[in-house]
């Protein structure tokens, strides 16, 4: 029988097997590292050369069914008032905020020069009638004398014309003084019509021009009928074909938050703006104790037609080039497609997504300028309070 391995032998052949298993352990221990490494440098070198992008699902388009859009109050009739005749202001009798009746005086003129011009005018009619008294007389005894051979024919057809060119001048001076007379009844400014003088521009002693001199004429009091407003409001075209004449049009002002008025719609212009592509619609409203003022803002709300399947999404998400207008959205396998889009109302920060989208879609959101078709991708979803920012 052999001899057993002394006890010393067997502990060397055991500190070397344990240190030949260690070796091995940390040959393989280094490789696996090694390789652990390596993949994980491959992975972020991938997801390095991957570009992220953020991506939201578009939005229903929650309309409420009514399209505001803001415009401005007119008087029903607004005239400037202008004076006829030159001279200084007397007097007026009215001021702004003030109702007047037709006929009422509300201002009146002072002409010392068309006076004295008048009083011009009736000497030269006077003068006028005499020499035309004359010039009949002597035709008169011209025509006597003729039959005796003492004035020629000649000179009786001389007289007779005299006679009538004086008496074309006796209708001239006549009108001209009739001139002068009417310009005295223009002394006196009356209202045209029933309103409320919203603006007052002289004062007493205020030098009055018509503008024959140097065509700048002054305007003096500017009134309007305030009984009746009216709006004119430019529609977008898409939108214009649901309003028809006779329909009532709620209309809220600014100032007087809470209420409401209705306004008839009248008029369209049955023709689109081929620079704003709007159609202009005129809106009125009867006003008779006076509660809405000329001149306010306005905000008209009419029926809005929301083509189904309508989104939005942010305005940066838009992609043009030449060939329309898409939206960069992300297939299940995470690469791009480019979607041609048709785009509707522009609503600020969002725009209006009529066709081309639905809202399980990924789309991009700011997507880079040199995004194209099938490139690979990695979504990343934006948050609420993103959305909002976006």
């Amino acid at each position: 029988m052999p001899a057993s391995p002394s006890p010393a032998l067997k502990r060397i052949r055991l500190f070397g097997f344990i240190l030949l298993l260690c070796a091995v352990i940390a040959a393989a221990w280094g490789i696996f590292t090694r390789s652990m490494a390596h993949a994980a440098l491959e992975r972020d070198a991938q997801n390095a050369a991957t570009l992220h992008v953020n991506v939201m699902h578009p939005l229903p388009e929650k309309s409420t069914g009514e399209l505001v859009l803001p415009g401005t109050l007119q008087a029903w009739i607004e005239t400037p008032i202008y004076a006829h005749t030159s001279g200084y202001l007397k007097s007026w009798a009215v001021d702004i905020g003030q109702a007047v009746t037709t006929g009422q005086l509300i201002a009146e003129i002072e002409t010392p020069e068309v006076d004295q011009q008048a009083l011009q005018a009736e000497a030269d009619l006077h003068t006028a009638l005499a020499n035309a008294k004359l010039a009949d007389l002597t035709a008169r005894r011209y025509a006597i004398l003729l039959p005796t051979k003492t004035v020629s024919q000649q000179d009786l057809d001389n007289k007779r014309y005299d006679a009538a060119a004086k008496q074309a001048a006796v209708i001239a001076a006549r009108d001209n003084l009739a001139r002068y007379q009417q310009l005295d009844v223009y002394k006196k400014i009356v209202a045209p019509y029933n309103g409320i003088i919203t603006v007052r521009n002289i004062d007493i002693g205020t030098m009055i021009d018509t503008g024959t001199a140097n065509g700048k004429a002054r305007e003096l009091f500017h009134l309007a009928d305030t009984r009746k407003l009216r709006a004119y409001i430019p529609v977008p075209e898409d939108q214009a074909a649901l309003i028809h004449e006779g329909d009532a049009i709620p209309v809220s002002v600014r100032g007087q938050q809470g209420k409401t008025w209705v306004a008839q719609c009248t008029n369209t212009a049955n023709a689109v703006d081929p620079v704003t592509h709007t159609v202009l619609i005129e809106l009125q409203l009867d006003n008779p104790h006076n509660a809405l003022l000329p001149g306010a803002y306005i905000e008209a709300h009419f029926p809005q037609h929301v083509p189904s399947g309508t989104v939005t999404m942010p305005s940066n998400a838009l992609i043009f080039n030449a060939e329309g207008t898409f939206m960069a959205v992300v297939l299940a396998n995470n690469t791009v497609h480019l979607q041609p889009v048709t785009v509707g109302k522009d609503l600020g920060r969002s725009m209006e997504v009529t066709q081309g989208l639905n809202p399980s879609q990924q789309v991009i959101v700011s997507p880079p300028d040199d995004i194209s078709e099938g490139a690979q991708v990695v979504p990343v979803a934006l948050t609420r309070l993103q959305r909002k920012s976006s």
